[in-house]
């Protein structure tokens, strides 16, 4: 007997087994038999005993509906049978789980995937799907971390505002809201990347594990800046400046006194976009400076002063008042630019690393500093070997750069190659006298850094 038909026996035994089952109403012996079948990824098998058990047996286990979203899925994916039947089908599994099992399951992460594949799908009302997610993301941020339900939520969001369902500000406050969650669990991920360069930096090598959650945790990195890009793409058009300033130029004089509108909507959303050379910006931070003097005002008047000292004395008070982590990087980032300027990479570098610290998954503060740091390279080392070899400690921070900055993953890697095509090869290596493959390097000019050598 050969192996199919071995297959096909074993098939017709437990279809006949499946059916006295059946017919004698043991959902135990049904559930069993079901969920042997889905476990094996016989799904063809599975899907002809799903809709039984869902019938006779509803309530028996939230395995019945967890395997059946796996069953549909698969459909689904494989072009198996109607799609519009399958899509229902994964629908009524999805909202099983939510509505029958809600100690067995994470319902805030159901609603989000039953919402994305409605709209995915064309299943029901958009406005329903819209304020499905919008529940979720309001009570239960925490579980919002899926990128597809990220996505499908903005999309709709922008569909209600163009329907006339939603106005403009709620569009921009759904806007900040979820590229602040996007933004935290960038920096989640990133902080977890960063630990683990370090660990391997110190230690030399890590465990098969961490390195597979470097690769599991950039691939995370890479759908967000996925949705970061659709998000921003959605609305782009309608939060650039030029259509920013004369939506709030026009309510100024009304709301000029209106210390929520102004810190709340108009300070925080030119300040996103950049848009803080327009007049409006400048009126507006004065405006809330005369209100009430906080953080946000602070970073305002530090970013019009036209001195060093004293866009430096703002932007410090700015975070002893207590400014977000984005603006914070934000002010440790343009500190560092003005040093780079006037030459001071010491300084330059430093602010840098603290752009990065507050926010962890913005890597262009690494990137600059592999630029300063090989373009040092004649002045940092006293030996022909060491000066070539502050590339590696450049390419080390490229590296860095492209691990916890999705955006900036084929620039870095095309930056951190150039830095090692630069350094000493093995060759080089191999008939240095002064040091060893393994050796450390330590630079005592501005850098104040060392590397391994590889």
């Amino acid at each position: 007997m050969n192996l199919k038909t071995t297959f096909l026996t074993f098939i017709a035994v437990v279809s006949i087994a499946f059916a006295k089952a059946q017919e004698a109403g043991d959902c135990n012996v049904m559930l069993s038999i079901f969920a042997e079948n889905a476990k094996a990824k016989n799904y063809d098998e599975a899907y002809k005993q799903l809709g039984d058990l869902v019938t006779k047996c509803p309530d028996a286990s939230a395995a019945i509906y967890q395997y059946g979203e796996i069953i549909y899925e698969h459909r689904l994916r494989k072009k198996i049978g109607d799609e519009g039947a399958n899509a229902q089908g994964l629908i009524d599994m999805l909202s099983a789980q939510i509505t029958k099992f809600d100690d067995k399951v994470n319902t805030s992460k159901k609603k989000i995937e039953m919402a994305s594949k409605m709209y995915k799908y064309g299943i029901g009302d958009q406005s329903n799907q819209y304020l499905m997610l919008e529940d979720v993301f309001t009570k239960d941020p925490d579980n919002f971390t899926d990128p597809n339900g990220m996505i499908t939520y903005f999309k709709l969001a922008e569909k209600e505002y163009k329907s006339s369902k939603i106005d403009l500000q709620k569009l921009f406050d759904t806007y900040d809201a979820l590229t602040e969650r996007i933004a935290q669990v960038q920096d989640e991920r990133s902080t977890v990347i960063q630990e683990l360069l370090d660990k391997k930096e110190a230690e030399g090598s890590l465990t098969e594990q961490e390195e597979k959650t470097i690769v599991n945790q950039e691939k995370n990195l890479k759908n967000y800046n996925i949705v970061n890009k659709s998000v921003n793409g959605t609305l782009g058009q309608l939060a650039d400046c030029d259509k920013l300033i004369p939506l709030y130029e026009q309510d100024f004089d009304s709301k000029q006194s209106d210390e929520k509108w102004l810190g709340g909507n108009v300070l925080r959303r030119l300040q996103s976009k950049d848009c803080t050379d327009a007049p409006l910006y400048v009126r507006s931070v004065k405006a809330l400076h005369v209100l009430k003097p906080s953080w946000k005002t602070a970073y305002g008047l530090g970013n019009i002063a036209t001195t060093q000292s004293e866009k430096f004395q703002y932007w410090d008070q700015a975070i002893e008042l207590g400014a977000d982590n984005d603006t914070k990087s934000r002010i440790h980032y343009k500190k560092a630019e003005i040093f780079k300027g006037k030459g001071q990479y010491g300084s330059a570098k430093k602010e840098y690393l603290a752009s990065n610290a507050a926010k962890p998954s913005f890597g262009l503060p690494f990137l600059k500093i592999a630029n300063l740091v090989a373009s040092s390279a004649n002045s940092c080392g006293s030996t022909p070997f060491e000066k070539r070899a502050v590339n590696w400690l450049a390419a080390r921070y490229a590296d860095k750069a492209g691990s916890v900055d999705a955006s900036l993953k084929s620039t870095a890697a095309q930056t951190a190659a150039s830095y090692r095509g630069r350094a000493p090869q093995k060759s080089e290596i191999f008939m240095e006298k002064a040091y060893n493959s393994g050796d450390t390097i330590r630079f005592n000019c501005w850098v104040g850094d060392s590397v391994r050598i590889p």
